[in-house]
Protein backbone atom coordinates (compact mmCIF):
# COMPACT_ATOMS: atom_id res chain seq x y z
CA UNK A 1 0.00 0.00 0.00
CA UNK A 2 1.58 3.44 -0.96
CA UNK A 3 1.93 5.74 1.47
CA UNK A 4 0.61 9.24 1.10
CA UNK A 5 0.99 10.89 4.42
CA UNK A 6 4.64 11.70 3.78
CA UNK A 7 6.82 12.06 7.66
CA UNK A 8 10.31 12.41 7.18
CA UNK A 9 13.42 10.69 8.30
CA UNK A 10 15.17 13.40 10.34
CA UNK A 11 12.95 14.15 12.56
CA UNK A 12 13.50 12.91 16.59
CA UNK A 13 10.05 11.21 17.24
CA UNK A 14 10.18 9.42 13.88
CA UNK A 15 11.00 5.28 14.45
CA UNK A 16 13.19 5.54 11.54
CA UNK A 17 13.31 1.61 11.00
CA UNK A 18 9.23 2.02 9.69
CA UNK A 19 10.27 3.97 6.95
CA UNK A 20 9.05 7.52 8.10
CA UNK A 21 10.18 11.15 6.33
CA UNK A 22 9.10 14.15 5.14
CA UNK A 23 8.17 14.59 0.88
CA UNK A 24 11.03 16.30 -0.86
CA UNK A 25 9.97 19.73 -2.77
CA UNK A 26 8.68 18.04 -5.88
CA UNK A 27 6.68 15.43 -3.87
CA UNK A 28 5.03 18.29 -2.16
CA UNK A 29 4.34 20.42 -5.06
CA UNK A 30 2.90 17.10 -7.12
CA UNK A 31 1.28 16.25 -3.91
CA UNK A 32 -0.70 19.81 -4.06
CA UNK A 33 -1.13 19.55 -7.91
CA UNK A 34 -2.99 16.17 -7.21
CA UNK A 35 -5.37 17.52 -4.39
CA UNK A 36 -6.48 20.25 -6.60
CA UNK A 37 -7.75 18.09 -9.53
CA UNK A 38 -9.25 16.15 -7.22
CA UNK A 39 -13.17 16.37 -7.20
CA UNK A 40 -14.51 17.35 -3.68
CA UNK A 41 -14.96 14.77 -1.21
CA UNK A 42 -18.66 14.38 -0.07
CA UNK A 43 -18.16 14.71 3.95
CA UNK A 44 -17.69 11.71 5.38
CA UNK A 45 -20.60 11.02 8.31
CA UNK A 46 -18.67 9.31 10.77
CA UNK A 47 -17.03 12.64 11.27
CA UNK A 48 -18.21 14.54 13.51
CA UNK A 49 -19.46 18.38 12.25
CA UNK A 50 -18.96 20.30 15.66
CA UNK A 51 -15.29 21.24 15.97
CA UNK A 52 -14.76 19.80 20.08
CA UNK A 53 -16.24 16.50 18.66
CA UNK A 54 -13.76 16.40 15.90
CA UNK A 55 -11.02 16.44 18.50
CA UNK A 56 -12.47 13.66 20.65
CA UNK A 57 -12.72 11.31 17.36
CA UNK A 58 -8.94 12.12 15.72
CA UNK A 59 -7.74 11.40 19.22
CA UNK A 60 -9.66 8.37 19.75
CA UNK A 61 -8.30 7.69 16.35
CA UNK A 62 -4.93 8.20 15.82
CA UNK A 63 -4.85 6.31 19.60
CA UNK A 64 -6.43 3.13 18.68
CA UNK A 65 -5.13 3.04 15.04
CA UNK A 66 -1.85 1.19 15.96
CA UNK A 67 -3.60 -1.65 17.43
CA UNK A 68 -4.96 -2.56 14.48
CA UNK A 69 -2.18 -2.19 12.33
CA UNK A 70 -1.61 -6.17 11.96
CA UNK A 71 -5.15 -7.23 11.84
CA UNK A 72 -5.94 -4.32 8.93
CA UNK A 73 -2.48 -4.88 6.82
CA UNK A 74 -0.99 -1.72 7.53
CA UNK A 75 2.58 -0.82 7.26
CA UNK A 76 3.94 0.34 10.12
CA UNK A 77 5.35 3.69 8.35
CA UNK A 78 1.69 4.06 7.58
CA UNK A 79 0.61 4.36 10.76
CA UNK A 80 2.79 6.49 11.84
CA UNK A 81 2.48 8.60 9.25
CA UNK A 82 -1.70 9.06 10.17
CA UNK A 83 -0.70 9.52 13.89
CA UNK A 84 1.68 12.53 13.23
CA UNK A 85 -0.84 14.02 10.79
CA UNK A 86 -3.54 13.65 12.97
CA UNK A 87 -2.00 14.56 15.85
CA UNK A 88 -0.91 17.84 14.60
CA UNK A 89 -4.68 18.75 12.87
CA UNK A 90 -5.55 18.17 17.27
CA UNK A 91 -3.23 20.69 17.67
CA UNK A 92 -4.66 23.25 15.22
CA UNK A 93 -8.14 22.59 16.60
CA UNK A 94 -7.56 22.64 20.09
CA UNK A 95 -4.66 24.95 20.35
CA UNK A 96 -3.85 27.02 17.62
CA UNK A 97 -7.47 27.96 16.03
CA UNK A 98 -8.59 29.34 19.68
CA UNK A 99 -5.66 31.50 19.71
CA UNK A 100 -6.10 33.02 16.53
CA UNK A 101 -10.09 33.74 17.64
CA UNK A 102 -8.92 35.39 20.43
CA UNK A 103 -6.31 37.37 18.87
CA UNK A 104 -8.97 38.26 16.24
CA UNK A 105 -11.23 39.87 19.31
CA UNK A 106 -8.23 41.23 20.45
CA UNK A 107 -7.43 43.20 16.74
CA UNK A 108 -10.97 44.05 16.22
CA UNK A 109 -10.89 45.79 19.43
CA UNK A 110 -7.38 48.08 18.79
CA UNK A 111 -9.07 49.00 15.53
CA UNK A 112 -12.03 50.69 16.69
CA UNK A 113 -9.96 51.92 19.19
CA UNK A 114 -7.75 53.52 16.58
CA UNK A 115 -10.32 54.70 14.45
CA UNK A 116 -13.16 55.97 17.14
CA UNK A 117 -11.63 55.74 20.58
CA UNK A 118 -10.01 58.30 22.49
CA UNK A 119 -6.48 59.16 24.22
CA UNK A 120 -3.39 60.85 24.32
CA UNK A 121 -0.89 57.76 24.08
CA UNK A 122 0.11 56.19 20.94
CA UNK A 123 -2.44 52.99 20.59
CA UNK A 124 -0.49 49.33 21.27
CA UNK A 125 -1.52 46.73 18.68
CA UNK A 126 -1.60 43.59 19.80
CA UNK A 127 0.62 40.55 18.47
CA UNK A 128 -0.18 37.20 17.72
CA UNK A 129 2.14 34.44 19.96
CA UNK A 130 1.77 31.15 18.31
CA UNK A 131 1.27 28.17 21.24
CA UNK A 132 3.63 26.12 21.66
CA UNK A 133 3.90 22.70 19.50
CA UNK A 134 3.13 19.70 21.91
CA UNK A 135 5.90 17.28 22.56
CA UNK A 136 6.22 14.32 20.00
CA UNK A 137 3.85 16.92 17.77
CA UNK A 138 5.41 17.97 14.35
CA UNK A 139 3.65 20.10 11.45
CA UNK A 140 2.66 17.89 8.43
CA UNK A 141 1.48 18.65 4.71
CA UNK A 142 -1.90 20.09 3.86
CA UNK A 143 -4.72 17.17 3.25
CA UNK A 144 -4.82 15.12 6.40
CA UNK A 145 -8.69 14.73 5.99
CA UNK A 146 -9.18 14.61 2.46
CA UNK A 147 -7.56 13.38 1.00
CA UNK A 148 -5.42 10.89 3.06
CA UNK A 149 -7.11 10.23 6.04
CA UNK A 150 -11.02 9.77 4.26
CA UNK A 151 -9.36 7.53 1.38
CA UNK A 152 -7.22 5.17 4.47
CA UNK A 153 -10.82 4.76 6.12
CA UNK A 154 -12.33 3.30 2.67
CA UNK A 155 -9.25 1.27 2.24
CA UNK A 156 -9.43 -0.12 5.81
CA UNK A 157 -13.57 -1.40 5.09
CA UNK A 158 -11.86 -3.09 2.47
CA UNK A 159 -8.92 -4.84 3.95
CA UNK A 160 -10.30 -8.84 4.47
CA UNK A 161 -9.29 -8.27 8.42
CA UNK A 162 -11.83 -4.98 8.88
CA UNK A 163 -15.41 -5.73 11.15
CA UNK A 164 -17.46 -3.85 12.22
CA UNK A 165 -15.92 -4.65 15.69
CA UNK A 166 -13.09 -2.46 14.41
CA UNK A 167 -14.99 0.35 12.41
CA UNK A 168 -17.10 0.67 15.77
CA UNK A 169 -14.10 0.89 18.16
CA UNK A 170 -12.43 3.80 15.40
CA UNK A 171 -15.45 5.75 14.94
CA UNK A 172 -15.92 5.23 11.16
CA UNK A 173 -19.12 3.52 10.77
CA UNK A 174 -21.62 7.08 10.39
CA UNK A 175 -25.19 6.91 11.91
CA UNK A 176 -26.14 6.07 8.54
CA UNK A 177 -25.45 2.79 8.75
CA UNK A 178 -28.46 0.37 9.12
CA UNK A 179 -30.75 -1.60 6.66
CA UNK A 180 -29.42 -1.53 3.12
CA UNK A 181 -25.95 -1.14 4.10
CA UNK A 182 -23.75 1.97 5.06
CA UNK A 183 -25.48 5.37 3.16
CA UNK A 184 -28.84 3.85 2.61
CA UNK A 185 -31.76 5.52 3.45
CA UNK A 186 -30.20 8.57 4.47
CA UNK A 187 -30.63 12.01 4.40
CA UNK A 188 -28.26 13.87 1.97
CA UNK A 189 -25.74 16.14 3.66
CA UNK A 190 -26.10 19.93 3.79
CA UNK A 191 -22.32 21.53 4.35
CA UNK A 192 -23.52 24.67 5.17
CA UNK A 193 -26.84 26.69 6.14
CA UNK A 194 -29.02 28.34 3.38
CA UNK A 195 -30.34 32.30 4.63
CA UNK A 196 -31.63 35.08 2.59
CA UNK A 197 -31.36 38.77 3.97
CA UNK A 198 -33.49 41.45 3.83
CA UNK A 199 -33.59 45.19 4.92
CA UNK A 200 -36.52 47.13 6.51
CA UNK A 201 -37.06 50.74 7.60
CA UNK A 202 -38.56 50.76 11.84
CA UNK A 203 -39.33 53.77 13.38
CA UNK A 204 -36.54 52.88 15.77
CA UNK A 205 -33.97 52.94 12.76
CA UNK A 206 -33.11 50.29 9.99
CA UNK A 207 -32.80 46.49 10.60
CA UNK A 208 -32.20 43.69 8.63
CA UNK A 209 -33.75 40.56 8.62
CA UNK A 210 -31.77 36.73 8.46
CA UNK A 211 -34.41 33.91 7.86
CA UNK A 212 -31.89 30.84 7.99
CA UNK A 213 -32.77 26.87 7.54
CA UNK A 214 -30.59 24.93 10.59
CA UNK A 215 -31.24 22.01 8.51
CA UNK A 216 -31.64 19.45 12.01
CA UNK A 217 -28.71 21.52 13.57
CA UNK A 218 -28.66 23.43 16.97
CA UNK A 219 -28.30 26.54 15.31
CA UNK A 220 -26.31 29.03 13.69
CA UNK A 221 -23.25 31.12 13.93
CA UNK A 222 -23.74 34.55 12.64
CA UNK A 223 -21.05 36.74 11.44
CA UNK A 224 -21.20 40.09 9.28
CA UNK A 225 -19.12 42.69 8.37
CA UNK A 226 -19.27 46.56 7.11
CA UNK A 227 -17.96 48.05 4.29
CA UNK A 228 -14.19 46.58 3.62
CA UNK A 229 -14.28 46.00 7.49
CA UNK A 230 -12.93 42.93 9.31
CA UNK A 231 -15.66 39.96 9.86
CA UNK A 232 -16.94 40.76 13.51
CA UNK A 233 -19.05 37.71 15.62
CA UNK A 234 -22.51 39.19 15.12
CA UNK A 235 -24.39 36.32 17.13
CA UNK A 236 -25.87 32.98 17.27
CA UNK A 237 -29.77 31.62 17.37
CA UNK A 238 -31.83 28.73 17.11
CA UNK A 239 -34.95 29.99 15.73
CA UNK A 240 -35.21 31.96 12.24
CA UNK A 241 -35.54 34.69 11.65
CA UNK A 242 -32.23 36.64 13.43
CA UNK A 243 -32.56 40.31 13.40
CA UNK A 244 -29.61 42.74 12.75
CA UNK A 245 -30.86 46.14 14.78
CA UNK A 246 -27.21 47.79 14.58
CA UNK A 247 -27.50 51.41 14.15
CA UNK A 248 -25.68 52.68 11.33
CA UNK A 249 -22.25 53.81 12.23
CA UNK A 250 -22.51 57.03 10.56
CA UNK A 251 -26.26 58.43 11.64
CA UNK A 252 -27.68 59.05 7.85
CA UNK A 253 -25.76 57.34 6.18
CA UNK A 254 -26.65 53.79 3.73
CA UNK A 255 -23.93 51.26 4.62
CA UNK A 256 -23.01 47.98 3.08
CA UNK A 257 -23.61 45.07 4.77
CA UNK A 258 -22.24 41.29 4.36
CA UNK A 259 -23.25 38.60 6.24
CA UNK A 260 -22.05 34.81 6.66
CA UNK A 261 -22.89 31.62 8.51
CA UNK A 262 -22.20 28.47 9.92
CA UNK A 263 -23.87 25.91 11.63
CA UNK A 264 -23.83 26.27 15.38
CA UNK A 265 -23.89 22.62 17.87
CA UNK A 266 -23.11 22.02 20.89
CA UNK A 267 -22.25 26.01 21.86
CA UNK A 268 -19.33 25.54 19.08
CA UNK A 269 -19.73 26.33 15.02
CA UNK A 270 -18.32 24.42 12.68
CA UNK A 271 -16.11 26.54 10.67
CA UNK A 272 -17.82 25.43 7.30
CA UNK A 273 -19.00 28.93 6.02
CA UNK A 274 -21.93 29.90 4.27
CA UNK A 275 -21.91 31.70 0.49
CA UNK A 276 -21.83 35.61 1.73
CA UNK A 277 -25.37 38.04 1.54
CA UNK A 278 -24.80 41.39 0.93
CA UNK A 279 -27.45 43.96 1.59
CA UNK A 280 -27.40 47.71 1.86
CA UNK A 281 -28.66 49.49 4.75
CA UNK A 282 -30.04 52.88 5.01
CA UNK A 283 -31.74 55.81 7.06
Amino acid sequence: MPNPWLPRFNDGVVRFDRGWRFPTEAEIMAARTMVTRRLPMRHQRYYPIPVGDQIIWLVNFYTKLPGYETALGLTGAYVDACVASCKFLVYVLQNWLPAVRTFNGAATTITQLLAHGEGASAAVLPVFTVPDLPEGVVPVPPGVLTPRLFDLVQQIKKTPGYTDAIGQDLGIIGPEAGVGGEGAASAPYVPVPKFKVTAKSTVTGPQVVLEFIKHGHTGVYIESRVGNGSWEFLGTDTNSPYTDARPLQVAGQPEVRQYRMCFWDKSEPTNDWSDIATVTVGP
